[in-house]
């Protein structure tokens, strides 16, 4: 029930933000708003101002803004032709289909702004070091990553950036360890078969120690009777003293018939050997957990969040293109990458179960989402209306108004089939 308010609440917020950017952009460019509408269906409540009637109806999957003169048919003797929709400039027009979308995207970089200024974000730990590399002469697992160069620093792209320009030159990191604020000079090596710069650490947003917290009894490590408590202190005769660090061990072994692991169990060390022919290091680990040291958050300045939050914001459509090629080229199914009502809805109840922090970030990619659906130039779609407007501005007219109508009826109606297709596959995913 819980899961299933919080899907309605967050719908009728998108919607609203989506159809509020169609109303202000209308209003603003004086045309005539007869409803802003939440919803379809019969209504649950409406008011009227003015000349606009406010209303929420019964389905909440979408919502629409019923502008005057919006069909070029309308005939109304109390409205002055000037505020008929299709009285105004093709450009006018673009604007108005194009603000929807646009509202959606404002109000996800707002978010995301919201979240990294009001709940931080993880700073990078050193989460293993690779050895005879320079960082294993200064840096120590759990350190936690300050600033490079003077640079705040919360993700390893603008890290490894920052690496990259130094092009072998010294860079300062400047770290806190057990409380205590440090700088060191690192300089960086080249890998010639990577063309990159690197320091010889691993940064993760959390340092995994060497402790097992998690074994799947089918796993190759559950069948060689390592269990929960155990500590690997060693991999193939070499020390480990973090879950990187024994990951990174097993993958320069790799492939190998067997690996010989050091196990620490209740002050005890034994030797198990694990067989790997045939494996790669993600299948060997698989079912396979270490503890961690926790995650600590700090916020940014708000210069700093300004960037941080332009790149998630960037990242976030980065994700979506990826996913988009990936479904495109049979990599990931359909079915499996888009989610309809039911999957967005247990999606969004898992982030409120998980904090604000978590649940903001799902909303704000959900917001980016349907500004983005919106924009393409699909029958019924905001980037359709946008499209008409701009093919009367290259031809010189309009296309006909009932021949438009029903591109669009067609588009609805296809669009409405591909929902009921989708909430079909989410409701069969909740039986597998």
């Amino acid at each position: 029930m819980i899961t299933a308010l919080i899907f309605a609440g967050t719908l009728l917020i998108l919607v609203g933000v989506h159809e509020g950017g169609h109303f202000l952009a209308a209003k603003l460019t004086g045309v005539y708003v007869h409803e802003f509408a939440i919803g379809f269906g019969p209504k649950l409540a409406s008011f009227q101002r003015r000349e606009t009637r406010y209303s929420l109806r019964v389905i909440p999957f979408g919502g629409y803004v019923r502008l005057a003169g919006e069909d070029r048919q309308e005939e109304n003797e109390d409205i002055a032709s000037d505020r008929l929709l299709y009285s105004k400039p093709p450009w006018v027009r673009i604007v108005i289909s194009l603000a929807g979308p646009a509202a959606n995207l404002l109000i996800t970089l707002l978010v995301i702004l919201l979240v990294l200024w009001g709940f931080g974000m993880p700073l990078l730990q050193v989460a293993g070091l690779v050895e005879g590399e320079p960082a294993q002469r200064v840096l120590q697992p759990g350190d936690l990553v300050l600033a490079v160069d003077d640079h705040p620093v919360y993700n390893i792209n603008s890290l490894a950036s920052i690496v990259q320009q130094a092009a072998g030159n010294p860079v300062t990191i400047r770290i806190e360890r057990d409380g205590k604020v440090e700088t060191y000079n690192i300089t960086p090596q080249f890998l010639p078969d990577e063309k990159r710069y690197v320091v010889g650490a691993y940064f993760l947003s959390t340092t995994y120690t060497n402790e097992i917290t998690r074994v799947d009894p089918s796993s190759m490590f559950g069948k060689a009777g390592i269990t929960v408590g155990d500590r690997i202190v060693a991999v193939g005769g070499k020390l480990a003293a973090t879950g990187v660090g024994v990951v990174d061990r097993i993958s320069s072994i790799l492939p190998s018939d067997s690996i010989s692991l050091t196990i620490s169990r209740n002050g005890t060390k034994l030797d198990v050997n694990i067989p790997s022919a045939g494996y790669d290091v993600s299948s060997l680990i698989d079912g396979v957990d270490f503890a961690d040291t926790g995650v600590v958050m700090r916020r940014p300045a708000f210069a700093s969040g300004i960037v941080l939050g332009a790149g998630q914001f960037a990242g976030y459509i980065r994700m979506m293109v990826s996913g988009l090629h990936d479904v495109i080229t049979h990599r990931i199914a359909a079915s499996k990458a888009i989610a309809g009502p039911v999957g967005i809805a247990n999606l969004l109840g898992e982030g409120f179960r998980q904090g604000p922090s978590v649940f903001l970030q799902i909303f704000s990619y959900l917001s980016l989402s349907l500004g983005l659906f919106n924009l393409i130039p699909f029958p019924a779609l905001d980037g359709s209306r946008a499209a008409f407007a701009l093919y009367e501005i290259v031809r010189g007219k309009p296309i006909p108004p009932e021949r438009e109508g029903m591109i669009h009826l067609i588009g609805f109606f296809i669009l409405i089939g591909l929902m009921v297709l989708i909430t079909y596959q989410d409701i069969l995913k909740l039986f597998h």
